[in-house]
């Protein structure tokens, strides 16, 4: 089994989809990550990863990740082929078991935060 972590910042805003055969939510995530080194040139290599998320992962995702933020995907490949072009070489995604996000949290997401725990304290 082929495990693959990668770390990168989120390159859009999370779009929650829905899958029409199971009705399931799911989510494809596309992070940068720069090289360390540079090219000949001098210029710094960027990769692009694509992250598939199912279920309860994708729904966080939509929920506390953004545009920009530094996570962390780890999960197996999932080799994806392209039918309308089948000249075009096959590519991968990382079909994510775990999501984690390493950008701390923006502040008036925070504080809404702060603010859902104590109302739900009060009702208690």
């Amino acid at each position: 089994m082929l495990k693959i972590t990668a770390i990168g910042n989120l390159t859009h805003d999370v779009e929650l989809k829905m899958n029409e055969a199971t009705g399931k939510p799911y989510a494809i995530l596309r992070i940068a990550s720069d090289r360390r080194y540079k090219d000949k040139d001098g210029n710094k290599l960027t990769d692009f990863i694509s992250i598939k998320v199912r279920g309860p992962l994708a729904e966080r995702c939509a929920a506390f990740a953004w545009k920009g933020c530094k996570l962390v995907a780890t999960g197996d490949f999932e080799t994806i082929t392209f039918a309308d072009d089948p000249q075009r070489q096959p590519g991968f995604l990382i079909k994510a078991s775990d999501v984690e996000f390493l950008s701390p949290r923006k502040a008036e997401d925070a504080a809404q935060a702060v603010e859902d725990m104590s109302a739900s304290e009060d009702a208690a």
